[in-house]
């Protein structure tokens, strides 16, 4: 996921967070150690907005 967006999987679990991907959930109980899972629709969906990466 995070080589798809070109971003470093850390920024991709803030912007989660900050709630660019209004569909993602947490894994388990929803603790720290819970691995949070975006749907392809929202990956998609922020690549569409996300400003072309310069060079």
């Amino acid at each position: 996921m995070a080589e798809f967006l070109n971003l470093h999987p850390e920024t991709v679990r803030i912007l989660a967070r900050q709630g660019a991907f209004p569909n993602a959930y947490k894994t388990g109980k929803g603790g720290r150690t819970s691995h949070t899972r975006i749907p392809w629709s929202d990956v998609e969906d922020f690549r569409k907005k996300a400003p072309p990466a310069s060079m």
